[in-house]
Parts: structure tokens; C-alpha cells; sequence
């Protein structure tokens, strides 16, 4: 079993984002994908807008794919470019290992 913690930073704007438009793309990610998500702390203290993603599944392959389409998904709602994404991709056993 495989997890993935992955955060998406979207581009920067001239004018401050909407946080009741980045709280509705989180939902609409969250139904669709069936994944846990959180706005990015950054953004409430002023910064850029982002999200925080994790989720679960047997396959590894099948969680890289997911976070490239929950990038697509947020380009495609209209919010904003997605600027930089950083990933944690972890096997459970081994992460477990590296805890003993």
C-alpha cells in the first residue's frame, strides 16, 4: 500500500485570490477524486494559493496518475496555473521501516 502527499502551488496573480473560490475547487476536487485535501497555510497568512492532497492506493503508478489529473483538473476549473507541486510518494512498509 502506497500514500501520497502532494502539495500544488498555483501562479501567482496581481489581485488577491478568492478563498471561497479556492474552498469550492477544494470540494469539488475532494468529491471527484475521493482524496483528502487542505488549503495551503500560506495562502491564509497572505502568501500564494495552494493545496495540500493525500490519499491511498495499492498502486504506486495509479497515484502519480492521479496527482497529474487533479493538476489538470484545477488548470482546467479556471482558478489558475499550477506554478509547483512537491510530492511525497512512499511505500508504507518502507516508510515504516525507516520509523523503527
Amino acid at each position: 500500500m502506497f500514500f501520497i502527499v502532494s502539495k500544488l502551488t498555483f501562479e501567482p496573480e496581481p489581485t488577491p485570490r478568492d478563498s471561497k473560490e479556492l474552498a469550492q475547487l477544494a470540494d469539488k476536487l475532494r468529491q471527484r477524486f475521493k482524496i483528502s485535501i487542505q488549503i495551503a497555510d500560506e495562502f491564509y497568512k497572505g502568501g500564494q494559493a495552494g493545496i495540500v492532497v493525500s490519499a491511498v492506493h495499492r498502486e504506486e503508478m495509479q497515484l502519480s496518475n492521479l496527482i497529474d489529473e487533479i493538476a489538470d483538473a484545477c488548470e482546467n476549473s479556471g482558478y489558475g496555473r499550477i506554478h509547483s507541486e512537491s510530492t511525497i510518494l512512499e511505500d508504507f512498509e518502507s516508510y515504516a521501516n525507516e520509523m523503527e
